[in-house]
């Protein structure tokens, strides 16, 4: 796999997408959480931070497919540079106006999460351009699956770590500008400035979700979702109960560490029924190599079983990107991509919302069990759907 991404890397610009993605990645992983930290201290209430952090959430999935419908109809270099600025300005403004009213946070949190460059989905479609050899592309879904990875652990502790030592404005501030920085240079890039989207077919307002193969898919993206946010509360919750609050990031990153190394070494297959029996297997897996963590065992031992559930992450991610590009109707490519992301966020939002009572009124392992329902419902969505996803994936590679 190390061979094919050397290959990947070595198209022109391929080295500067990567940066870039992952730039964007670590932004967004960090950008959250400094928001809390930074109205938490300015505001004294939690309340306040956590809500204008859902509404930072919730700007991002309401804005981003639009956003994503914009792209594939004019291109990506003006739609990325605007929300760029939407992005950038409101976060400047949450840090200029932190004893404003709570409704003109909520707003600014909101257009900051709408205008969040959807550069990860851009890149792809790049990709697709660039990438003739199908080996390449394939390989391209698997690196883009570990720097997701990447992103997931260095945002949150790189946040963490500049509010240790400077004021927390300084975290929303340079997460803000990561994320203008690296849209500016990636818009700048030729192959997006020459990108232009596949002629639309389908007209309806429905775009790609017109698709059932492809909704199907989004739906069990959201159920992985609740699996993320409610690992990340049983994390958080785990480490707590052992008296070790800080040790939830070496449990995350235990499970960030097995996603690497599944994403570098287990492979998806790449025909139409392959393909789709990898995406069934995989979201299986995910479920069983969930299971252990519903039992009671030390800090070390957890990490250990953290990295056991994430070994098919990062696979059944590659899975699920290939999947998504092979079903989305033409012309709605980085919208599909983004309805993915966006079901997956929202499913992270609900499974931290929901796990957080129930570990309250219960243990870590109610968040556990919680995960395991999120990767049943996708799987078993997998699985009722394989046919479906085969005869899509089928006509699509014919095609």
């Amino acid at each position: 796999m190390i061979k094919r991404w050397r290959g990947v890397l070595a198209h022109p610009y391929a080295t500067r997408l990567v940066l870039t993605n992952l730039a964007v990645r670590v932004s967004a992983g960090a950008v959250v959480l400094s928001l809390v930290l930074f109205l938490e201290d300015t505001r004294g209430s939690f309340a306040a931070a956590g809500a204008v952090a859902g509404a930072y959430g919730i700007g991002t999935a309401l804005g981003s497919p639009p956003v994503g419908r914009l792209i594939d109809r004019f291109g990506q270099t003006w739609t990325l540079l605007a929300g760029a600025a939407v992005h950038g300005l409101s976060l400047v403004a949450v840090i200029a106006l932190p004893s404003a009213p709570l409704p003109v946070l909520l707003a600014l949190g909101a257009l900051a999460g709408a205008g969040r460059p959807p550069v990860p989905a851009c890149v792809r479609s790049l990709w697709i351009e660039m990438l003739r050899d199908e080996d390449e592309r394939r390989a391209s879904y698997r690196l883009e699956s570990v720097v997701l990875e990447l992103g997931f652990i260095a945002g949150p502790v790189l946040a963490g770590a500049m509010v240790a030592v400077l004021p927390a404005a300084w975290a929303v501030a340079a997460s803000a500008l990561v994320a203008v920085v690296a849209t500016l240079v990636f818009a700048a890039t030729p192959p997006s400035r020459a990108w232009r989207g596949e002629r639309r077919k389908e007209r309806g307002p429905a775009g790609p979700l017109s698709s059932p193969a492809l909704l199907s898919l989004i739906t069990a993206r959201a159920g992985i979702g609740v699996t993320i946010g409610a690992v990340q509360v049983g994390a958080a919750a785990a480490a707590t109960l052992g008296a070790a609050a800080g040790a939830s990031g070496i449990l995350l990153g235990g499970f960030a560490v097995g996603s690497l190394v599944g994403g570098m070494t287990l492979k998806v297959a790449h025909d139409a029924t392959a393909l789709t029996r990898s995406y069934l297997v995989f979201s299986v897996a995910m479920t069983a190599g969930l299971v252990p963590l519903l039992l009671p065992a030390d800090l070390w031992v957890l990490v250990a079983l953290f990295a056991v559930a994430g070994l098919s992450m990062a696979p059944l991610n590659a899975a699920a990107y290939e999947i998504t590009d092979l079903t989305a109707p033409p012309g709605t490519g980085t919208e599909a991509r983004i309805w993915t992301s966006t079901a997956t966020a929202g499913g992270t939002a609900l499974g931290s919302a929901v796990a957080g009572p129930l570990v309250d009124a219960s243990s870590p392992q109610s968040a556990f069990l919680l995960a395991v329902a999120g990767a049943l419902l996708a799987a078993v969505i997998a699985v009722s759907t394989r046919s479906l996803l085969r005869t899509r994936v089928t006509a699509a590679l014919i095609r």
